[in-house]
């Protein structure tokens, strides 16, 4: 009886580790085509990324010293249709997500991951976090907080 008590639990253990691996590769894909459709103008990929919800959140500093913040999903894609409005992809961007931190608890993951930005004009890199929602079996980004430039705010880039 011990016996099976032990392989039982063993059995149990095993699943439990393949679906969390599961659901991190899940995260990791929605996070990748989020980035990847707006870099290539795909408003479909990009979107689909997101929870259409009041209540997504989007921070970023952007290279040229603004801040940019948007709450709600109707805001953010206004924000971003001139985006996707020519679909004329200046630079093919190569994007490289490593160092992930995620942490899944029921409907919702928090993540964090530094990103590289690879293009013509050479390598950018960032400091990303992002929280994701469970709807309808699918992961959904409602809040982004992406940090570049990070040297010219005397903070370091540390792993």
């Amino acid at each position: 009886m011990k016996k099976y008590l032990v392989m039982t639990a063993l059995l149990l253990a095993a699943v439990t580790v393949g679906w969390a691996q599961s659901e991190d590769n899940a995260i990791k894909q929605v996070l990748r085509n989020e980035t990847e459709g707006f870099f290539k103008r795909d408003k479909a990929q990009w979107s689909n990324a997101w929870a259409h919800t009041p209540y997504i959140h989007f921070a970023a500093n952007l290279y040229g010293g603004d801040f940019m913040l948007v709450k709600g999903w109707d805001k953010l894609e206004k924000h971003f249709a001139s985006q996707f409005k020519s679909s004329k992809i200046s630079d093919k961007v190569s994007v490289q997500n490593a160092n992930y931190t995620i942490r899944q608890k029921g409907d919702m993951a928090y993540v964090a991951y530094d990103q590289t930005l690879v293009d013509s004009h050479g390598k950018t890199t960032s400091k990303e976090s992002r929280v994701l929602e469970k709807m309808n079996g699918q992961w959904k980004i409602i809040d982004v907080t992406a940090l570049t430039n990070l040297k010219n705010f005397g903070l370091a880039q540390s792993k």
